[in-house]
């Protein structure tokens, strides 16, 4: 009598693998009290309260929590501020502070040029003998 071979059973099938995980969201971190800080001072800047950002902006201008782009950003708002009440040396001299931090220091296409604060700027520039 022949010899039954034992009848082999499919495996069952292996189950599909998990759908791999969605990408993290990226959350954008919380600013910081300084950042949040920066922003009120320009908002009162854009608001036409140059005084208040005055105040609010000149602590930041030296906060060392804040990135260099902060305290630039800082810096330039306070130049503005004070161009703007006509503290026109402090205005110069805060952006000759700008340069210090940061010698590539620029103003965006839209600032340059202004009748109050384009010539101080160039002057800053000029004494801080950056070309």
């Amino acid at each position: 009598k022949p010899v039954q071979q034992p009848v082999e059973v499919p495996a069952a099938p292996e189950p599909p693998p998990p759908p791999p995980l969605p990408p993290p969201v990226e959350v954008a971190p919380e600013p910081s009290p300084s950042e949040k800080s920066l922003a009120e001072a320009v908002a009162s800047f854009e608001r036409g309260e140059y005084s208040t950002a005055m105040k609010q902006l000149s602590p930041l201008t030296t906060d060392q929590s804040l990135d260099t782009a902060g305290q630039l950003k800082a810096l330039k708002t306070l130049a503005f501020s004070q161009c703007l009440t006509r503290a026109v040396v402090s205005c110069r001299k805060t952006f000759e502070r700008a340069f210090k931090l940061d010698p590539s220091f620029d103003l965006a296409v839209a600032e340059q040029g202004h009748p109050v604060w384009g010539p101080q700027f160039l002057s800053a520039r000029k004494n801080m003998k950056i070309k």
